[in-house]
């Protein structure tokens, strides 16, 4: 979760993560509601998702064909982790903290280089780019 502006405005990042792979495949950022995690579940289709396993939060109830839903909290360790990867490595997703992202493209940013380099990639690879630079 980070804040684009003020504390009652709070902007969620809804992720996709392949439990065989650890892959992340996809976020998305936006409002806790229907409509954002309907965006990131129309992206999802080109990946032929067979499930999708979840807290018991009902939104996902009204989005997810209930065959595909598995909702347990026992089935989401690793985006758990991941979760906690990201607030490690990068202060704007920190809870209780005055660190603050005001753009929500900041904040997709981000996302995009924590997938890219320390989800689905190798931190090395960053540093490499920046001796080329």
């Amino acid at each position: 979760m980070a804040f684009p502006q003020k504390k009652r405005c709070k902007l969620w990042i809804w992720k996709a993560l392949d439990r065989d792979t650890g892959q992340l495949l996809d976020w998305e950022c936006g409002r806790r509601d229907a409509a954002t995690l309907k965006k990131l579940v129309d992206r999802l289709a080109q990946w032929e998702v067979t499930f999708y396993c979840t807290d018991h939060w009902s939104v996902y109830a009204s989005v997810f064909p209930p065959e595909k839903l598995v909702m347990s909290k026992a089935r989401t360790d690793g985006i758990e982790r991941n979760h906690c990867r990201q607030r490690y490595w990068f202060g704007r997703f920190k809870r209780r903290s005055i660190i603050i992202s005001r753009a929500k493209d900041m904040v997709d940013l981000t996302m995009a280089l924590f997938a890219r380099f320390r989800v689905n990639g190798c931190i090395s690879e960053l540093f490499t780019l920046a001796m080329i630079t």
